[in-house]
């Protein structure tokens, strides 16, 4: 279930080094760029909303398979795209499989972890998500360096892969007891019923939004930035460096001190002063100090994921569990979408290092608005 896991996100995140060859083909620029990125968050939004609480119903195997069919329906639509048209299509279906995924394996992998097995399994789903999302830009950048056809021999392999992880899926036991017959409606976001419960939730999906605007912005426009700005011309160099972002919020997630994971301030303030390093790199055209803060911001994107996502498998209803963790990654992807596009727009009327400071000030402040709801919170408490 976590190689499943592993292998849709990474599906996520394999064209992001490929726009620098698609745009002077397809003759587009960085708002299209952002588009592209933003029509897959769209498409993750639009499945959690539609199909991915459809699992604690039917069942967690039927949801996964029918993610992997529309994964290969992706690919194929990449293999072929010779207009902007396709990527667009290709990237609203991969966000379609991944929105299934993030709920329906993460809920899956809470219930083979069986009674007890909560911490493990937080872990495996969280480190799943972001070691794929982390793998996808590093293989893509390895695959366009060294190897030909660098749009192509890429989603072919990917394509190939499928394969297996279709076998995967079929041999894991079913772990809903009674699968009923799936209705399709439009679902509101769940949140927790008891208010206490409510507020620690909306605490971590507030937390990973701000996480995943960082996110966004690796995927969408960092490889034009490292590009443009700092010269990197090297694609293996790019994808790398934006798969350092998620390589390192694996890292923190795996290393982090329990204390760290329990905390809902280390996080956020990781990523304060993750967004404020690297933003100050692209300022100075300082590749180091942009690596620098990378890495800061993927340790508090890391512990920021992982606690959010050990609150949301706590307060989550056995019954209900595939419908708060789609309510926890719909915070997730909404970072995604608005921050994203928003730069992709101030980008085409202002100064680049402007468009990128207000966004690391927005990230920034909902962080720090975060930290700071969450120490008052805790205060009054300790005053009762």
């Amino acid at each position: 279930m976590a190689a499943v896991y592993v292998l849709a996100m990474l599906g996520g995140t394999l064209p992001v080094p490929l726009y620098v060859f698609w745009a002077p083909r397809m003759g587009f620029g960085p708002f299209t760029t952002t588009l592209i990125f933003a029509i897959y968050a769209l498409g993750v939004v639009a499945s959690l909303l539609l199909f991915a609480s459809l699992s604690d119903r039917s069942g967690r195997r039927p949801l996964l398979l029918a993610s992997l069919v529309v994964l290969a329906a992706s690919t194929v639509c990449f293999l072929v795209a010779r207009d902007v048209g396709l990527l667009l299509l290709a990237r609203f279906l991969c966000g379609l499989a991944t929105g299934v995924t993030t709920a329906t394996a993460t809920a899956a992998l809470e219930e083979l972890a069986g009674p007890g097995g909560g911490r493990r399994a937080s872990m495996t789903a969280a480190g799943a998500n972001l070691g794929g999302l982390g793998l996808g830009t590093v293989i893509a950048g390895l695959f366009a360096q060294f190897l030909p056809s660098p749009t192509h021999l890429v989603f072919w392999c990917y394509l190939a892969a499928l394969v297996p992880a279709v076998v995967a899926i079929v041999v894991t036991p079913e772990t809903v007891r009674s699968p009923r017959r799936p209705v399709l409606a439009v679902r509101r976001p769940t949140l927790p019923v008891d208010r206490a419960a409510r507020g620690q939730f909306l605490s971590a999906a507030v937390a990973v939004f701000a996480a995943f605007a960082v996110n966004g912005l690796f995927s969408s426009l960092v490889p034009g930035f490292l590009h443009d700005a700092l010269q990197v011309r090297s694609v293996a160099a790019v994808g790398a460096e934006v798969g350092l972002l998620f390589a390192v919020a694996l890292v923190a997630q795996l290393a982090a001190p329990g204390r760290w994971l329990d905390s809902p301030v280390i996080g956020p303030v990781f990523l304060i002063i993750g967004v404020a390093v690297f933003e100050s790199g692209l300022w100075t055209r300082s590749l180091p100090a942009f690596v620098t803060g990378t890495v800061f911001a993927g340790i508090g994107a890391g512990v920021t994921f992982r606690r959010g996502v050990a609150v949301t498998a706590r307060l989550a209803a056995p019954d209900r569990r595939a419908d708060l963790f789609a309510s926890y990654f719909l915070a997730a992807y909404a970072g995604t979408i608005g921050p994203t596009l928003a730069l992709g727009l101030l980008d085409q009327v202002i100064n680049q290092n402007v468009a990128t400071l207000l966004l690391a000030v927005g990230i920034g402040a909902i962080a720090l608005a975060t930290t700071l709801t969450r120490s008052t919170a805790a205060d009054r408490t300790a005053v009762a």
